[in-house]
């Protein structure tokens, strides 16, 4: 299983100055799993949330988070999504979350 982004060759290659708009498809890590609620944080190179500056908010429709990116200023940045689930792990107590974690390069 692999996490889907299109457009991905635009993610790869931000331009400053622009926004971008991405998907992110969750539904072959999250099988029959439905998603009950979503965070979308950027953080730079030192780990402070810029999320506030450099995020186009984000949204989820059947497994697919839909998020943005302003690209205001070059460096080396992180997206985190935590995605959890309507279901529980086997506790019966703990939610089913899947954490995604990537990087991105704005020149």
């Amino acid at each position: 299983m692999a996490l889907k982004i299109s457009p991905r060759s635009e993610l790869d290659s931000m331009t400053l100055g622009e926004e971008y708009a991405y998907e992110l498809d969750t539904t072959d890590e999250l099988g029959t799993k439905t998603v009950a609620s979503h965070t979308y944080t950027i953080y730079d190179s030192s780990e402070a949330d810029v999320t506030t500056t450099f995020g186009g908010g984000s949204s989820v429709t059947a497994g697919v988070i839909t998020f943005g990116i302003k690209a205001y200023a070059a460096g080396t940045y992180t997206l985190k999504f935590i995605v959890t689930c309507g279901e529980y792990l086997p506790d019966g107590v703990t939610p089913y979350e899947l954490i995604i974690i990537m990087s991105v390069s704005i020149s």
